[in-house]
This record gives C-alpha cells, structure tokens and sequence, in this order.
C-alpha cells in the first residue's frame, strides 16, 4: 500500500476518534484522536520531505505536490488550534477537510518535472509556505462556520419544539472563526507580498493583473472585508444573533473564492496562458 493511501486511511480514523470523542466525551479517547491526527499530520509531511528529494526542488511545482501540502498546513494549522482551544468536533471535520485534499491530489498528474526558470528561485518557497498556512487557516475557519450554522439550525428548531435554550457549542464558538481568520490573514497578506517580489525578479514586474494575481487579490479583499465586518453590523443595528449567521455565510463564500483562486482558476481557458497557474500545467 502506498504512503499517500496509509495516510488517507490514518486521516479516516484520526475523524472518526474525534466523533467518538465527542460521543463519550473521554479524555482518553481524546489523546486518541489526537494522536491519530498528529500520525496523519506527520505522514503527510514524509510525504512532502520525500517528494522534494526526489524532484530535487520544493514539492509545489505542480497542482499534485501543491495539493500534498496544503494537506498537510491543514492538519497542521487545526492541530495549534486544537491545543490552544480544545476544538473538539472540529477535529473530525478537519480531518475530513485534509483527507479530501489528499484524496484530490491522487486524482491529479504526480509525474516529476523539470521546472521552469522562474520557479527556480528561494522566493518560491516562502511565497508558497505562507500562502498555504494562511489558505489553511481559512479552510479551518471554514469548518468552524459549517458547525455553527448547523447547531444553529437545529438549536433554533430544538427550541422551537421544547421550548427551551439549549447550549450546544461551547461559549463564544462564533468567535473562534473570527480568531482563525485573523492568524490566517497575516500569512495570506505575506503571501502577496513575496510574490510580488518573486514576479518583479522573474518577469519584470511586482503586478500585472494576471488572472491568479486578480484573484489572489480579490481572495484578500474578501477576508479583509470579514475582519472589518464586526465593527460595521452593530451600526446597522443587526443583532448579534443574526451578525454570527452573516459572518458564518460569509465565511462559506470567502472560501469558495479560496478553492476557486487555488484550483478552479487552472481550468479556465482565459488563465491557460498565464505564468503563474502552473499548477495545471
């Protein structure tokens, strides 16, 4: 059995433990489904440090090995969360999160490649790294958003029925998306910023509207507008209640524009000549 399929089954059981987790509401069970993740996590990144030695460059030269990785940001980035907020459920859904990102790159073309000259450069690697951590971050704040949008319907027809308030998630839950975006945002805003230095020394140019330079952007302009939205809501005299709801919603969009930035932009024919959506390439 291969190593990106052992790693995708260890992801299977990391999820399941934290449902099981949630269930029995173990301690023991949590170390489990902690320790499963974290097996995932490092499989995952044999996985990367093996592929970067047998192409001999950082594995992101194509979408395959970029895949690969931004698995292995997402196990990672929910794991520093895990420990500093006790996430619980979210592990599982996270879990899941990586598995598919895993499970997407065995569908992709994991042929090495020579890479071509502008790729060749140690601006590649930070730019890359950055942007991964922050796209990471989002996909987490992603799950976050789901989870509460769903307790959040079935508390609201709960209540309905019983007549009562029940807490299901744990206090200020809302807020945890917020506090994810907001270590996210700073890598993505680095991300930019090394890759407009990496464009100026391979083309000549810090920005020239390429489609993935547009989208990048406009990626960041959706969670700057997310961030800023909390001090806005209040003015329009929007409760709180249905501020969280609009904040979730927005999330769900932000991300979609994440996946679109990242993958889906590869598949239009207007970006197949661009020098930067490689990945497809």
């Amino acid at each position: 059995m291969s190593l990106i399929n052992i790693t995708l089954i260890v992801y299977v059981v990391a999820s399941i433990a934290y449902i099981a987790r949630e269930i029995w509401n173990s301690i023991s069970i949590k170390w489990v489904s902690i320790g499963f993740l974290i097996l995932a996590f490092c499989l995952n990144l044999v996985m990367v440090i093996k592929r970067s030695i047998e192409a001999g460059h950082p594995p992101f030269s194509n979408l395959y090995e970029s895949l690969v990785f931004y698995a292995c940001c997402t196990a990672f980035v929910y794991l520093i969360f895990e420990f500093i907020y006790n996430f619980r459920v979210v592990g599982a859904f996270s879990s899941v999160l990586a598995m598919l990102i895993l499970l997407y790159a065995t569908l992709q073309d994991d042929t090495i490649r020579p890479i071509m000259p502008a790729l060749k450069s140690n601006w590649m690697l930070v730019h890359v790294v950055t942007y991964m951590i922050g796209y990471a971050s989002f996909g987490i704040s992603f799950v976050t958003s789901i989870i509460f949008l769903i307790v959040k319907a079935f508390a609201k027809k709960d209540n309905k029925e019983a007549g009562n308030e029940k807490e299901i998630l744990p206090r200020n839950f809302d807020k945890l998306s917020y506090k994810i975006v907001a270590f996210g945002f700073p890598f993505l805003t680095l991300g930019m910023v090394t890759g407009a230095v990496w464009a100026k020394k391979a083309w000549g140019d810090y920005w020239s509207w390429d489609p993935k330079e547009t989208w990048s952007l406009i990626t960041w302009f959706a969670y700057l507008v997310y961030l800023h939205t909390p001090l806005v809501l209040p003015k329009m005299n929007i409760s709180k209640s249905k501020a969280s709801v609009i904040l979730a919603c927005w999330l769900l969009f932000s991300f979609g524009i994440v996946n679109f930035t990242f993958v889906g932009l590869n598949y239009l024919p207007s970006a197949a000549d661009s020098d930067h959506v490689y990945g497809s390439k």
